[in-house]
């Protein structure tokens, strides 16, 4: 499977900000197209002559795993958006992006190999094994120069300021920054987020291995990032897949060497219940 990653610098510097991602899904689940100034015209996403917040929104949109833009529509001027199963769950539960899951589970898809922002890929999945758990700002950029081969101060981008702000993804966190150190947080796996998560791994075994019904748990992990993209250790990813037993959610055969999961939810209806268990 080809991979449809964002380049580096999709975002012009724009970060995501909760309200914009709301109005664009709004607009997909009104079945609506246009171009750019029509979708600002209608979502009131802000959008200039030449530029504006309406191409980056709609990205991170889609690699936020909220949208899909229909192949034959990509390269053309008129877009037509349509919700995911994960968007149409956001949408009608959390439709701002509130909750922990809902910005944890965009965080992750962000990440993705197939689908999500180069950056966020290169950090979060290849770079994870470098950075660890604490890293300075300097080793980032270097990391970054290193792999697109240009030397520039902005590769970085909204990476980590996004993480910190209230109008975006300062739920989850992500990200933070003091004094030039930038501090990564493992996502936590408490129990209102285990069917989210769960939703999210299904998801990855369909797109990642669509036509088998067991994955090896360390393929998964350096195919898709099951375990490094969290920024889980072995232990704790073990925890994640007893707990999703527990929802039912897979199956797990450990008299194999590497463990095998097997899906035992279809994946809609593991996307219907991510709020569930969430008070």
């Amino acid at each position: 499977m080809g991979s449809y990653r964002l380049q580096r610098n999709f975002h012009k510097t724009f970060k995501p900000e909760r309200q914009y991602i709301n109005s664009m899904l709004r607009f997909a689940a009104a079945g609506r197209t246009g171009d750019f100034h029509t979708i600002a015209s209608s979502t009131r996403i802000p959008m200039g002559t030449s530029s504006g917040k309406v191409p980056a929104i709609l990205d991170y949109c889609k690699c936020m795993g909220l949208i899909r833009v229909p192949i034959n529509s990509v390269h053309t001027a008129i877009k037509k958006p349509e919700l995911t199963n994960f968007g149409r769950a956001v949408l009608f539960e959390d439709p701002f992006l509130k909750c922990g899951i809902s910005q944890w589970i965009a965080h992750f898809n962000m990440c993705s190999p197939l689908y999500g922002a180069d950056v966020w890929y290169q950090t979060f999945f290849i770079g994870a094994p470098v950075f660890g758990r604490k890293f300075g700002r300097n080793q980032l950029e270097s990391h970054l120069s290193l792999v697109y081969g240009i030397r520039k101060n902005s590769l970085i981008g909204p990476l980590i300021s996004m993480y910190e702000d209230e109008a975006s993804l300062k739920t989850c966190g992500v990200l933070s920054e003091i004094e030039g150190m930038i501090v990564r947080r493992e996502a936590p796996i408490m129990d209102e987020f285990i069917r989210g998560i769960g939703a999210w791994l299904l998801q990855l075994i369909a797109d990642h291995f669509p036509k088998q019904q067991q994955v090896p748990i360390s393929v998964l992990d350096k195919v898709a990032g099951c375990r490094t993209i969290p920024g889980w250790t072995v232990p704790i990813f073990l925890t994640v897949l007893e707990l999703l037993e527990r929802k039912d959610l897979i199956m797990v055969d450990r008299h194999m060497n590497p463990w095998l999961i097997q899906p035992k939810k279809e994946i809609d209806e593991a996307w219907r219940s991510i709020y569930l268990d969430i008070i």
